[in-house]
Order: structure tokens, then C-alpha cells, then sequence
């Protein structure tokens, strides 16, 4: 048996560090307390993270390969459960805690990590930032055109008026900085990236505010917080993984000169 067969029989130090971190956190779950549990997770999903972000690199093409097709049958078996507990939720009218909208908001990222990876793929992510910032931009501007619009149908006394001009002002802050980020994204990937980590932030804080007191559930204001903020943060980490990996590539063509 040759060196690198035997390689892919046995477990490499990652594999060893990932497997005893589940099995601790498995134990620590169950005897000491539920929430360390995340000690677990840090060893189920924490080497494929730092696989996605150029930061280990334990793997052959083949292993990354074989680790991608897994991937996504795990979307495919996940997707399909999570449409299953769903179903049999709304069917048997078991869902009185709420579980059901908790399910669905695992279906959601499912889903839009599914949708964001497949098109960045395919396009690039200084391309789909490009398109998602755009798609961003226009929709507030209709936004926009539709209150003007609707103060022109309806106009109101003075107080409206002011509140109707300091309104557009607002939306038209909230126009111009997509399509900034639309143009900057093919000439300054990086800086684009944290302008969007940033306005994420921005929006978390002063807008979306999820773990505010509300009437809304908990879990659809998660869920409205991933839907709005999901594509900022996945658009940043894509520009930043493609950047790395354009001056690893541009680092080894000139070492290879």
C-alpha cells in the first residue's frame, strides 16, 4: 500500500483534535451542562471553517474532494429532515412551543449557504457582491419612489410635509451606499469587505435590534435578522477568502518564476 493511500486510511492530528472535541463536548453535555455543548460543535464544523478560510491546509485534492460531496449530502439530508419535522409539525399540531419556526430558520441557512455557494462558484464573489449590492440599491429606491408617490396622492399639512422630505432623505441614505459598494467591489475587494462587515453592524444595532423586547417570536426576529444581514457577511467573508487565495496563487507563480 503506498504512503498516500495509507494517509487517507489513517486520521490525520485534525481528525484526532475534531473527534475528541465532540466526544468532550458530548460528555460535558450530558453531565455537566447543556450549553457546553458548543465545545462539541467547535469540533464538528471549527476545521472545516478554518478549511474554508485558507487557514488549514491538511487536505489533498482528493480528501477536499470527497469532504465537498459529503458537504453536500449533508445539505441534501438535512434540507429533506428539517421539510420532514416541518410537515409532521403543522400536520399533528404538536408545535406549541414554537419549535417549528426554529426548524424553519435552520431550513433558511440551509438553504441561502446552499444558494450563496453555488452562485459565488459560479460567478465569483466581486461579481454576485456586485449584483447583491445592486439588487439592494434598487429595491430601496423603489422603496423610496413608492413613499414619494404615495405623499403626492395624498398630501398632508406642513408637519407631513416636513416628515415626508425627511423621510426621502433617509432612503436616499440608504440608496447611495449600495451602489458605492457596487462600484468599489472589482477595484477594492478588501475594504469593500469591511464596509460590509460594517454595515451589518450598523444594521444589527440600529435597526434590526433582534434581542430587543418585541411582539414578534424570537426566532422570527432571528430569522429576519439572517435574511438582512446574511448576505452582507457572506458577501465580506467570500471577498476575503478570494483575495487570499488570489495573492496565494500570485505568490506561487512568482515563486515559480
Amino acid at each position: 500500500m503506498s504512503e498516500r493511500a495509507w494517509s487517507r486510511l489513517v486520521p490525520n492530528v485534525t481528525g484526532f483534535v475534531a473527534a475528541g472535541l465532540v466526544a468532550l463536548g458530548v460528555f460535558l453535555w450530558m453531565f455537566v451542562d447543556e450549553g457546553l455543548l458548543v465545545v462539541a460543535g467547535l469540533g464538528a464544523f471549527g476545521p472545516g471553517i478554518l478549511r474554508e478560510f485558507g487557514i488549514l491546509k491538511d487536505q489533498d485534492e482528493f480528501q477536499r474532494e470527497a469532504a465537498r460531496r459529503a458537504g453536500y449530502h449533508a445539505y441534501l439530508a438535512g434540507g429533506l429532515l428539517a421539510i420532514v419535522i416541518l410537515v409532521f409539525l403543522e400536520w399533528s399540531g404538536a408545535d406549541a412551543g414554537g419549535g417549528g419556526e426554529w426548524v424553519g430558520l435552520v431550513l433558511v441557512v440551509l438553504w441561502l449557504s446552499w444558494l450563496a455557494s453555488s452562485v459565488m462558484e459560479y460567478w465569483g464573489a466581486q461579481k454576485t457582491t456586485t449584483w447583491v449590492m445592486l439588487a439592494f440599491g434598487f429595491f430601496w429606491a423603489l422603496f423610496g419612489l413608492a413613499h414619494v408617490v404615495g405623499a403626492i396622492r395624498e398630501p398632508g399639512p406642513i408637519e407631513d410635509l416636513a416628515e415626508f422630505f425627511l423621510g426621502l432623505g433617509a432612503v436616499t441614505l440608504l440608496v447611495v451606499p449600495w451602489f458605492v459598494l457596487a462600484w468599489t467591489v472589482k477595484r477594492w475587494p478588501r475594504p469593500t469587505a469591511v464596509a460590509l462587515f460594517g454595515t451589518a453592524l450598523v444594521l444589527l444595532v440600529v435597526f434590526i435590534r433582534p434581542f430587543q423586547p418585541s411582539g414578534l417570536p424570537m426566532a422570527s426576529r432571528v430569522l429576519t435578522t439572517v435574511l438582512l444581514l446574511g448576505p452582507f457577511l457572506a458577501c465580506g467573508i467570500a471577498l476575503l477568502t478570494e483575495s487570499a487565495r488570489d495573492d496565494g496563487r500570485g505568490a506561487s507563480e512568482a515563486e515559480g518564476e
